[in-house]
């Protein structure tokens, strides 16, 4: 089947997106990926109509058992790209026309980079974030090349240069961003941050040879609300800015005091790196190829 001819070629990268019950977002995902040569969704267990979105947008369709986080199926599902440029994108995140062009430019241009760097803005309740921690321009290293950076199975760690490798960051110009869907409400933040993730960044933070002490348990967290506050002009957005910051705080102070469990567990990162990976199996329904024009 070929290819729409008023499209620039596809880039030999792998895109991957793992999802659960993101029916809402994930079309918009899926869609915003075209440009690369191979898009693999992953499906954790969803009853909400998702799975259909992601056997009509995507390559490929793989299965696995619903997770907590998504990163230690990235790593299993990275074993399966057919390139090593691999992208990782979070259903509720979408690529605009003008990032894919940057990353096309970059990867020309850097063909030896390890990762690439891309600008991300996050959004609340579908509007971009303009103050606290979460409402500022941030960068993630989300596209990667498996041969030259180690992807990491911990909470909100991706990626991990190789030694003598480096990382290209995208600058941004307008609307070059990621847009990052990141919560629809705070009934939403709180169970992910105290729920889904503190447990997780905590194991993290063990891993990564990191220590409770003092600083982290009782000062870190208040000078992390101040900056989200204050130097992120968290109070400039009025009472979200505030029950922003107050989550982050609260996330800051559990995750920070919950290394204290995991120390005596003797978490490490040797441990969490080289442990068994999710299993991914192959969906059973082929549908017809997303490069078939619309």
């Amino acid at each position: 089947m070929s290819i729409r001819q008023d499209n620039p070629p596809h880039l030999p990268v792998t895109a991957i997106v793992i999802f659960r019950n993101e029916k809402k977002h994930l079309g918009r995902c899926l869609r915003a990926l075209r440009w690369c040569d191979e898009v693999i969704a992953v499906d954790m267990e969803s009853s909400d109509g998702s799975l259909g979105i992601a056997r009509e947008l995507a390559d490929r369709v793989l299965h696995v058992n619903t997770c907590p986080i998504a990163e230690p199926t990235r790593v299993a599902a990275a074993k399966l790209a057919r390139h090593d440029w691999v992208l990782l994108v979070d259903p509720d995140e979408v690529i605009p026309p003008s990032l894919a062009a940057n990353i096309r430019t970059a990867l020309d241009g850097h063909p030896d980079a390890g990762a690439i760097s891309l600008p991300m803005w996050f959004y609340f309740k579908g509007k971009r974030l303009t103050g606290t921690v979460w409402g500022t321009l941030t960068y993630k290293q989300r596209l990667v090349h498996r041969q030259r950076c180690d992807l990491l199975p911990l909470c909100n760690r991706i990626s991990q240069l190789k030694p003598g490798q480096c990382d290209v960051r995208i600058p941004h110009a307008g609307g070059n961003h990621m847009q990052h869907y990141w919560s629809d409400s705070y009934i939403d933040l709180l169970h992910k941050h105290f729920v889904r993730y503190s447990h997780k960044e905590a194991a993290a933070i063990v891993a990564q040879g990191k220590r409770f002490g003092i600083q982290a348990g009782f000062v870190t967290p208040w000078v992390e609300l101040k900056k989200s506050l204050k130097d992120f002009d968290g109070w400039r957005i009025g009472l979200r800015g505030w029950l922003l910051s107050g989550i982050y705080f609260g996330y800051t102070l559990a995750s920070n005091w919950l290394t204290l469990y995991y120390q005596s567990r003797g978490a490490s990162v040797e441990g969490l790196v080289a442990y068994e990976l999710p299993k991914l199996t192959e969906d059973s329904i082929r549908q017809t190829s997303r490069r078939v024009a619309a």
